[in-house]
């Protein structure tokens, strides 16, 4: 088998896909769509296509003449046949998976004399009448116990007998263990040569407290690679997220049905699905041959039009399968996808011996590295003290100073030559600025090591999670070296915002101990001790200045500066002027505090105001950087071009310059200043 893509993988069966996404509520109508289900080579080399009508009208058939393909978004010469009339036929499986607990005695509806019992057996036995003969059906029931009432067959007759004879029991709804049991039966249901999917009918939630649990079912699910699709005729809303937990983990959809005649219209349009899915052939052009194109498939059915397309890794030329019949669906080689110079084996090897070269010359620098000036010391204190009365214990040298990084050699050593490369480039004074302002207890060297290790990591992370993609290494190495900047510049906001906003309260607190007759300093140790956050942190440190020696008034323009805080800066300015010309300080602070108070109410007031234009900007922003970063991920190929063609390249400066503008104009316009 060719293999899909992951969309082709996630819709593993055509049959009862049709219920996945073409039920609407509980609307007769669906919707009209088309959908690629899979691919295989067939024995003359070409592509074969299984391709699905969804929302298909019951009396209506595809116009074979009608199909047309492409690939790579050239025209080909395609044909397609019926699957149940091809001479390879794909194994179809359906398993009905019907619950008989006591609660289906019900009426399926208010006012309904129809119970959900009759209502499902009805369903059932319709698509029972109209689902192709080659289709494999079989039949579990649960309720305290899930059983299998009849083994996929062919034998649809047997099928419709057994569902005849169903009776709601009085028993407990066994879900999970109903789910386990179908897939179990459905064994290779998602095989190269294989389409199995399981119908769940229920109408509540699991309550058998001995059975498994919904992890094992999800996981039961996922091994199998059975497509699961639920039909909900109750109104529980536990149990119809249990049986979307158990869809969603099969790749399918769990459908709400009000009545019995949506129930039975579910059935119907899934035997019309079964019953016109094709499988196209289609050459493919020598020009793709062994690459990754997309393909698209169009038909008419009942004056409607249907069409899919999926990327396939196409057939490379000379690769055609046996002349088995069968063997056209079984595993095939697949085929030469064109790769870039980074995607050749010897790329890795490369790339982990220049890894581990570099990480051995790294620790072979720090390990040897000496501190030249504590051993010197160390010496010259070890020849004195022979001549002084300190001990040869006493002369030793005090151990280092623990950073952020520890106090080993390798992180000494590294700290070290980062803080020469922080000076030489005048980065010391800044950096350390932003750290003390966010409140990170690191040194601009230590800080420097922990980002370019994170830039580093990811880069090498997305790099072996694609397979050593340039683009994805180089987003990997971008987003390294952006988030941490972010996250830094994030802390400095919040405390500097955490700052301001409980800044008049300190202002009243400090006037008040400034009446009551306590000194400035006194003062402001006191909104020290009853303070906490950044306003207690940061007149503390102003406190330890002015005990040192650094006046009062200098040493509160330092935190205003370093928080970058006008209102404090005029806080400051108050503080001054009393000094120098005298008054009331403490009126004068209760002023400014209501002053200041009144700003923030009015400024909480505009960010109200303004919070959905804010995060208009946000989204519009942010959308294009998530797409492009999915497309380079997921669909590397498809924004490939634009790196590769200089029409591309130019588009990508326009579209950065736009989107600064864009982002610059946004900015002006929910920016109020108050």
């Amino acid at each position: 088998m060719r293999g899909g893509s992951p969309r082709a993988l996630t819709r593993v069966g055509a049959g009862l896909a049709a219920l996945a996404v073409v039920v609407v509520s509980a609307s007769p109508a669906f919707a009209a769509k088309g959908q690629i289900d899979k691919s295989v080579t067939l024995p003359n080399g070409d592509l074969g296509v299984y391709f699905s009508a969804i929302g298909l009208a019951p009396n209506a058939t595809i116009d074979l003449t009608s199909v047309t393909s492409t690939v790579g978004g050239t025209s080909v010469a395609s044909t397609a046949t019926f699957v149940s009339q091809a001479p390879a036929k794909l194994v179809r499986k359906t398993m009905l998976t019907i619950d008989i607990s006591g609660s289906m005695k019900d009426p399926i509806s208010a006012g309904s004399s129809t119970s959900r019992i009759e209502a499902a057996k009805a369903a059932a036995k319709s698509y029972l009448d109209n689902v192709p003969a080659d289709v494999l059906v079989g039949l579990v029931t649960f309720e305290t116990k899930a059983a299998v009432v009849v083994a996929p067959t062919t034998n649809h007759a047997a099928v419709l007998t057994a569902v005849k004879n169903l009776q709601a029991s009085t028993g407990n709804t066994a879900l999970y263990s109903a789910a386990i049991t179908a897939v179990s039966s459905l064994a290779g249901g998602g095989g190269a040569t294989t389409q199995a999917n399981q119908l769940i009918i229920s109408d509540g939630r699991n309550d058998d407290p001995t059975g498994p649990s919904l992890d094992a079912a999800v996981t039961s699910i996922k091994q199998s690679q059975v497509q699961v699709d639920a039909v909900s005729i109750a109104t529980d809303p536990v149990g119809t997220k249990q049986l979307g937990t158990l869809t969603k983990a099969g790749g399918g959809t769990t459908v709400d049905a009000k009545n019995a005649d949506d129930l039975t219209a579910v059935f119907v349009s899934a035997a019309a699905t079964q019953q016109n899915q094709l499988i196209v052939d289609i050459p493919v052009p020598s020009q793709f041959a062994g690459t990754t194109q997309t393909v698209q498939v169009s038909v008419s059915a009942g004056g409607e039009s249907f069409t899919d397309a999926t990327a396939f890794a196409l057939p490379a030329a000379g690769s055609a399968a046996p002349s088995d019949a069968m063997s056209g669906f079984g595993p095939q080689p697949v085929g030469t996808v064109t790769a870039s110079a980074l995607g050749q084996p010897w790329v890795l090897a490369l790339a982990i011996l220049a890894f581990a070269v570099g990480l051995f010359s790294l620790l072979a620098v720090a390990f040897l590295s000496i501190d030249r000036e504590n051993q010197t010391s160390g010496r010259v204190r070890r020849r004195l003290s022979r001549y002084s009365l300190v001990s040869r214990q006493d002369a030793a040298p005090a151990p280092p100073v623990s950073g952020a990084l520890g106090q080993s050699q390798v992180a000494r050593s590294a700290v070290d030559l980062a803080g020469r490369v922080v000076q030489r480039r005048g980065l010391d004074a800044g950096l350390g600025v932003k750290l003390e302002a966010a409140g990170l207890p690191l040194k601009p060297p230590e800080w420097l090591i922990i980002h370019l290790g994170i830039a580093i990591t990811a880069g090498l992370a997305l790099a072996l999670l694609t397979g050593f993609g340039l683009l994805a290494t180089l987003l990997g190495v971008a987003v390294g070296l952006i988030v941490p900047f972010l996250y830094l510049s994030l802390k400095e906001g919040r405390r500097k915002a955490e700052f301001a906003r409980t800044l008049p309260e300190t202002l009243q607190l400090l006037a008040g101990s400034l009446a009551a007759g306590y000194s400035l300093p006194q003062a402001v140790d006191t909104v020290v001790r009853e303070s906490s956050g950044p306003m207690a942190v940061e007149l503390n440190r102003a406190i330890v200045e002015a005990r040192l020696g650094v006046p009062m008034e200098d040493a509160l323009d330092t935190v205003a500066r370093r928080m970058d805080s006008v209102d404090f800066q005029w806080v400051v300015m108050a503080i001054r002027i009393q000094r120098e010309v005298g008054g009331n300080l403490a009126e004068v602070l209760t002023n400014v505090a209501a002053t200041m108070r009144e700003r923030e109410r009015l400024r909480r007031q505009v960010d109200v105001l303004s919070a959905e234009g804010r995060l208009s900007a946000i989204i519009l922003g942010a959308l294009p950087l998530l797409f492009v970063t999915y497309l380079i991920l997921v669909r590397p190929e498809y924004i490939g071009l634009l790196v590769t063609n200089p029409l591309g390249i130019v588009m990508i400066v326009v579209g950065v310059i736009l989107l600064i503008a864009g982002a610059f104009w946004l900015r002006k316009v929910v920016t109020v200043e108050v």
